[in-house]
């Protein structure tokens, strides 16, 4: 009678060679790939500039210096989180009043989608559509200007471009609008999760921005 060997065969060629399967060999090229690091990079970089901006008006530097942050890690430059520090320090000297006004144009959205006074309002709906219409706009063009900060860059110049290029790269500004609506949808789903949000956010900025360039 004979024996049918069930043992696979990858399995023990692997084992006679003194190496790991196969699958083991593919997972540990998935953990040191790239693709793992990023992630990782993600991770750190939404915990940093959740807390550089936690004072909300300090949103917009933290927001750059973690777009400066993955431009240098993609780079392969010194990517360290005391660079970051020193990004948001420099970002928050050049541009501290359109950190200012940007917040203050946000919390005026909130209000205004958030209060049940503005429905009691004739064209109260329109109105509170408009205004997360502007929102969105804002937040588009906002994150373009992250994305290309340079600590010598003149932040009015960075929104200015930032406005027009968002004109001109439809498909762009349309990933960068999808990539805030999922960032809400996030965090309506699973409120803690809103401590991931700025680094998806600066990732998408700095990926639409590289796709244009």
């Amino acid at each position: 009678m004979t024996v049918t060997d069930t043992t696979p065969r990858h399995g023990a060629a692997a084992r006679a060679a003194g190496r790991p399967p196969r699958g083991a060999q593919r997972i540990a090229r998935v953990l040191s790939s790239r693709g793992l690091g990023l992630f990782s990079e993600t991770i750190v970089v939404s915990l940093a500039v959740a807390v550089l901006a936690l004072p909300a008006v300090t949103a917009l530097p933290a927001f750059a210096a973690g777009a400066a942050h993955f431009r240098r890690h993609v780079e392969g430059e010194s990517d360290s989180l005391l660079e970051l520090g020193r990004d948001f320090l420099r970002a928050l000297r050049r541009g501290w009043l359109w950190g200012v006004l940007s917040a203050a144009a946000f919390w005026a959205i909130a209000a205004t989608l958030t209060s049940p006074a503005i429905l009691e309002m004739p064209g109260g709906g329109v109105y509170r559509w408009g205004s997360g219409l502007i929102g969105l706009g804002i937040g588009v063009v906002l994150l373009r200007a992250i994305a290309q900060w340079r600590p010598t860059a003149s932040w009015s110049a960075l929104i200015r471009s930032a406005a027009e290029e968002s004109v001109r790269d439809i498909p762009g500004s349309f990933l960068l609008l999808l990539a805030l609506g999922m960032s809400g949808l996030v965090v309506w789903m699973f409120a803690p999760l809103v401590v991931l949000v700025p680094g998806m956010l600066v990732l998408a900025a700095r990926a639409v921005v590289s796709r244009a360039g």
